[in-house]
């Protein structure tokens, strides 16, 4: 119903759909398939959310202007311009995501913002916790996507191979699961810090908010990198089977370490 929808357009991850979608299909023959799918996603995203009574937020609409536009240059711009888009489209794509979240910073009205406050009650956006882990996971974002930018800068430059396994996918998925994750995981974080700092009570769930708990899914990504190689020849085998008994074993230490971080608060926690 509405309050599924409302859940998952609350999310700032839907705020970057456009651009992850954009980054999947984009590539060589892909360019116009690729901005106008991420256009018409973002156009989605704003319709739906005015269906249920959420207003268009400022990556939608951000997405919906630069998409449409880079499509129509490159269907306008001839050969030249349509093969260097089709090359350098998805840095481009990266660094504007970058100036516009940089520029929500400059206002002083992270991005997020906008997306905490539709789950969050009025009486507490102008607190200075709401406003400085906004303003940490719009950094968060911004390294991400800077970074992704750079990385695949090297591959399509100096490297010369758009199609580079870690320039193009590995590294570039990994950001975007520590920024999806981090931003799970932060809010939590800094509100059991500030509680217990203040010396009140703490109703975060402790394992929630380990620094292992931050990285699990990175060690559970390493499995899929690890069979990908194996499975494409990308690399000796003997390091795809490394990649997954490592990750099968970071995960499991973690996870422990979850469970027993949750298990200590119990026996710690005082009797009513």
């Amino acid at each position: 119903g509405k309050a599924v929808v409302r859940r998952l357009l609350d999310n700032p991850v839907m705020g970057f759909a456009p651009w992850i979608l954009f980054s999947v299909i984009e590539g060589p023959g892909r360019f116009d398939l690729a901005a106008g799918a991420a256009c018409g996603c973002g156009l989605l995203i704003l319709a739906v959310g005015l269906a249920v009574g959420i207003r268009g937020k400022l990556l939608d609409l951000a997405a919906i202007v630069f998409f449409a536009v880079l499509l129509a240059i490159g269907l306008a711009g001839g050969h030249g311009i349509h093969e260097w888009l089709e090359r350098w489209a998805g840095e481009i794509s990266n660094v504007m995501i970058v100036l516009v979240a940089l520029g929500s910073v400059v206002v002083r009205r992270p991005f997020t913002l906008q997306y905490a406050r539709e789950s969050t009650e009025r009486q507490y956006w102008d607190s200075p916790l709401f406003l400085h882990i906004n303003y940490v996971l719009t950094w968060v974002w911004i390294g991400a996507f800077a970074v992704t930018a750079a990385v695949g800068w090297y591959g399509d430059g100096p490297l010369h191979e758009p199609d580079n396994i870690w320039t193009n996918w590995i590294i570039s998925i990994a950001l975007l699961i520590f920024a999806i994750r981090f931003t799970e995981w932060y809010p939590n974080r800094a509100k059991a810090d500030a509680l217990r700092s203040a010396g009140a009570p703490n109703d975060v769930d402790p394992g929630s908010i380990t620094v292992g708990a931050l990285f699990l899914p990175l060690a559970a990504y390493l499995v899929p990198i690890g069979i990908v190689f194996l499975v494409f020849d990308a690399a000796p085998w003997w390091i795809g089977v490394s990649l997954i008994v490592l990750g099968g074993a970071i995960g499991q230490h973690l996870k422990g370490a979850e469970d027993e971080a949750k298990r200590q608060s119990g026996a710690t926690s005082p009797t009513r």
